[in-house]
């Protein structure tokens, strides 16, 4: 049985550090297309959570019997593909935004320490350890010096920087959302025994600092998903958002 006909409700999954709010300005250019769209806060800050938590708060968003997208960016890329198996037909497509690709039955904390090129060195650059196995960040300096590395600058060329303060100003914003970030799902094994059986896009940002853009496609290929390149860096929700939101709707529709 294939999805309903119709738009597709968008399920938007967000990376580490982050809420559900860093989506908004994506959420907002999907409505303007009329696609309804959600971006949940995952319990990410939490101790000990793990898949099962994380997936259960992107399936409860899901709420309803339509068909649905989801969308995971960076560290939502473990996380999306997992609930898109738990939703079974009621997926249309699966979208990875510069995202971390699961493989099924792994730890993906053993993938990193054995393929060095998945991520670009200095993302983390100024992170702090918290309790457990916790990191989080200090202050904006730190942020845009380290995970939104060329974000400012991105925003000022485009002429889309928080007015009166430019893109610093925007990433400064940003920054002020963030939170702790509980690491336990890199050290479970993927639930997934094989990858779900939905379209999937890779979105690689061609100037990713964070994920290697030559590793998503690599990873694209090892999933067999299309991939679509975005230009720019690592956070398109924030730097390119309408474009991200067209990308979007094409499979929501």
């Amino acid at each position: 049985m294939s999805p309903a006909p119709g738009p597709a409700r968008v399920v938007l999954v967000h990376g580490a550090w982050h809420r559900g709010g860093s989506w908004a300005p994506v959420v907002a250019a999907l409505a303007e297309r009329g696609i309804a769209a959600v971006a949940p806060d995952l319990p990410s800050d939490v101790a000990g959570t793990g898949h099962d938590e994380l997936v259960a708060a992107v399936v409860a968003a899901a709420d309803g019997a339509g068909p649905v997208v989801l969308a995971g960016h960076s560290l939502g890329g473990l996380v999306a593909p997992v609930a898109a198996a738990a939703l079974g037909e009621r997926v249309r497509s699966l979208v990875l935004v510069g995202a971390l690709v699961p493989e099924p039955g792994r730890p993906y904390r053993d993938r990193m320490r054995a393929e060095r090129d998945l991520m670009v060195a200095g993302y983390d650059a100024g992170v702090r350890r918290g309790e457990g196995v916790t990191t989080y960040w200090p202050d904006a300096a730190t942020v845009a010096d380290g995970l939104y590395r060329g974000v400012a600058e991105e925003l000022d060329a485009a002429g889309s920087g928080a007015a009166g303060s430019g893109g610093a100003g925007a990433v400064a914003t940003a920054a002020a959302e963030l939170r702790p970030q509980d690491w336990s799902l890199l050290a479970e094994p993927c639930p997934l025994t094989s990858w779900p059986g939905v379209p999937t896009v890779s979105v690689v940002c061609t100037g990713d600092r964070v994920v290697d853009p030559d590793a998503g496609r690599r990873e694209a290929a090892r999933v067999g998903a299309r991939v679509a390149d975005l230009a720019g860096g690592h956070f398109p929700m924030l730097t390119r958002p309408d474009e991200l939101a067209g990308l979007i709707t094409g499979e929501a529709r």
